[in-house]
């Protein structure tokens, strides 16, 4: 995606975590204010939260608006009548979209809105006998959480990843981490800026 991006500096959007190497990662803390459970939406949040992921969840392998990142989550916001990036701000192509509140990785639920810019994990599982590898790049991208695992492990509901693909299911990690179960050492590593909000009702 190309354009102009969102009126204003980028940190506008709040204060940076670094994690790797320089990179950057706004999980830092949510702006001033209660949010989730103890917000003004209460539990209607929550409520708010599985008609997202509903929404997403039922279109994984179809194509939602004009394929774009972008038109799942606006229609699956829309949809569960929650504000969308729109409500926040100016939309271009290259925006890095706000889509709620604030919410850090540790209280990122399901239902909440992950955008993300030149973010990228790596992966290596070594064992005695072999050493695989695999990574995910998200350089401009908007996914639905849908649901929470440990040590920063999200399940995404996202499409256009690749560049045309329909509504898919995506492990993605937040965190680097590193354990070692069993002979297996696992070693992930995280790079780019990501965000996460929570969806606002109308």
């Amino acid at each position: 995606m190309a354009g102009s991006s969102l009126p204003g500096p980028i940190d506008d959007l709040g204060p940076a975590v670094v994690i790797d190497n320089g990179t950057l990662a706004r999980t830092d803390a949510p702006a001033p204010g209660p949010i989730g459970l103890q917000g003004t939406s209460g539990s209607g949040s929550a409520a708010l939260g599985d008609q997202i992921v509903s929404f997403a969840r039922g279109k994984i392998t179809q194509k939602v608006g004009s394929g774009e990142c972008f038109d799942l989550v606006d229609q699956a916001l829309r949809n569960a009548g929650a504000k969308s990036a729109a409500d926040f701000g100016r939309v271009t192509p290259n925006a890095d979209y706000v889509w709620g509140n604030p919410v850090s990785l540790s209280d990122v639920r399901p239902g909440d809105i992950i955008q993300f810019r030149n973010y990228r994990y790596d992966r290596t599982v070594e064992t005695d006998t072999a050493t695989d590898t695999d990574f995910q790049e998200r350089p401009h991208h908007t996914a639905i959480v849908e649901t929470v695992g440990g040590d920063g492990a999200l399940n995404a509901l996202e499409q256009n990843v690749p560049d045309g693909s329909p509504g898919q299911r995506s492990q993605l990690f937040f965190s680097n981490v590193s354990t070692n179960v069993g002979g297996r050492k696992t070693t992930i590593r995280v790079k780019g800026r990501f965000w996460f909000y929570r969806a606002q009702p109308r």
